[in-house]
């Protein structure tokens, strides 16, 4: 569940992570818009607001200019005295500055630059605008300063051009109140959405994280309903076909079992089939010796002595016929699968017992190496019963006649027990050996087998907690080897 949790938990983050990311570009991008139209309309209307003063002070420059032409009296003090004036009464002037059409400072703020010539060529063609111009830029002396150019011209005839620098700091001030206003705009905006996005995500990783504990408690035995709150969302969508695939899943395993169970039957019938031979051998010779006993008594029925005899022979053959009878009742016997201990070399046997005329008609010997000391195991004894009866079927059949089939059973390290069954018969070819427990493959002839032995093999010793190894030399061996987990039984 770690690992889940942990992919569980880089996906939401992964989401939180891309979405977050994508919500704080577009935020800053929406914030930098916003701030860069914003500093626009500042800046313009404080240009507007410099023009508009600039202009006004033109006007009285322009009369005493006139003035001055026309009665040739200098004006410079004129021009000076309404410089020192109207920068007392206009606040956040930092310098002002009349230049002639010459160039030539005829006027400024600072008496030390009067009678300079100007000789910047931005300065020069900004001066011989037609039109108001302002600029915001950073003076080595004023620092920084929002400069406003007015013509000084009126009727056709100019006499120059009027420099106002403004002080810029507080335009740049409100610009950068504005810069971390809307950065923390952005960013509790941002924050919040995130937050709130993390908080929505959590939700549903806690509905599929309900989900995915249901899946893991998924018991197909049980017809419980998962303990899931029903939704009308997408989530309840998936907890609903959730609930239906449960539903499918239980069916198919009832009609799994209904159909692993006609198999196994199918197969064990089969089984008895090839044992109808050893099995009418077994009978028939009780049957004959009591047929023979009956035929003696009758002919002189006044031997009593003679009749006892017979009758006890008659009983032995009798019960020699019950036993053979139960052990293939037993054999045949459908049950239901039921675990209990069961000790292996016993079912082994018995399953040989079975096998007995089959073995000795094929001339085959048996080589036993049993471990004494292995413990019974929980398993359903019908079930070992068929899974040894066909591995010994299918070794006594690889036999074509005379041959050894040699048997170990081992208690491993582990509290495993190891069953091996090996023959030298005519072996499988390599390429057979990953098809062998398919349902239905066989390479004997028709009427010889049903393709459902090892298969059966295979499915029984899954079931029971086990593994299943072949290896084979092809005309020389082949061996079976099973693990299955064993329990101490008291």
């Amino acid at each position: 569940m770690s690992v889940i949790h942990a992919i569980r938990s880089s996906l939401k983050l992964q989401i939180v992570l891309i979405i977050g990311g994508v919500i704080t570009v577009l935020m800053m991008i929406i914030s930098l818009g916003i701030l860069v139209q914003w500093r626009s309309l500042i800046i313009q209307q404080q240009e507007e607001n410099a023009q508009s003063i600039a202009t006004a002070f033109s006007i009285p420059v322009l009369d005493a200019l006139i003035f001055g032409e026309h009665t040739r009296i200098i004006t410079g003090d004129l021009l000076e005295s309404h410089i020192n004036n109207f920068r007392k009464n206009v606040e956040g002037i930092k310098y002002i500055s009349i230049v002639n059409d010459s160039q030539r400072i005829i006027a400024h703020s600072d008496l030390s630059l009067y009678n300079e010539l100007i000789t910047d060529e931005t300065t020069v063609r900004v001066s011989r605008s037609e039109s108001p111009m302002s600029s915001i830029f950073e003076d080595n002396q004023y620092g920084w300063v929002l400069e406003t150019v007015v013509p000084l011209q009126i009727a056709g005839k100019r006499w120059g051009a009027a420099f106002i620098g403004f002080d810029a700091e507080p335009t740049r001030k409100k610009i950068r109140d504005l810069f971390y206003l809307l950065f923390a705009v952005t960013f509790f905006v941002t924050g919040s959405t995130i937050g709130v996005l993390y908080y929505l995500i959590d939700k549903i990783m806690s509905s599929l994280n309900d989900l995915v504990h249901e899946v893991d408690k998924i018991d197909l035995e049980s017809d419980n309903a998962p303990a899931l709150q029903p939704r009308k969302d997408e989530i309840g969508f998936l907890i609903r076909h959730f609930e239906l695939m449960k539903e499918r899943l239980v069916q198919s395993k009832h009609q799994l079992e209904n159909a692993q169970r006609q198999i196994y039957q199918a197969e064990k019938l089969a089984s008895i089939g090839r044992l109808a031979s050893g099995v009418a051998h077994e009978v028939n010779n009780p049957l004959n010796g009591i047929r023979f006993c009956m035929y003696n008594i009758q002919r002189d029925i006044s031997n009593r002595e003679q009749t006892e005899q017979y009758l006890l022979l008659i009983n032995e053959g009798i019960n020699h016929i019950e036993s053979v009878v139960k052990k293939l009742l037993g054999y045949a016997r459908q049950q239901s699968r039921s675990y209990e201990p069961v000790d292996i070399n016993k079912a082994l046997h018995t399953v040989l017992g079975l096998l007995d005329y089959r073995i000795k008609q094929k001339k085959i010997t048996i080589n036993l190496n049993l471990d004494d000391q292995i413990d019974k195991i929980q398993a359903d004894p019908n079930l070992m019963q068929e899974m040894l009866m066909n591995l010994i079927l299918n070794s006594v059949d690889a036999i074509e006649h005379s041959g050894n089939i040699t048997i170990h059973t081992l208690k491993t390290g582990d509290n495993k027990i190891v069953i091996s069954i090996k023959d030298d018969g005519i072996g499988i070819p390599k390429e057979n050996l990953k098809k062998i427990f398919d349902p239905f493959f066989t390479t004997k002839e028709t009427g010889q087998g049903t393709g459902l032995g090892l298969s059966v093999t295979y499915g029984i010793v899954e079931s029971h907690g086990g593994s299943i190894q072949v290896s084979s030399i092809p005309g020389e061996e082949t061996e079976f080897s099973i693990t299955l987990p064993m329990e101490e039984v008291a």
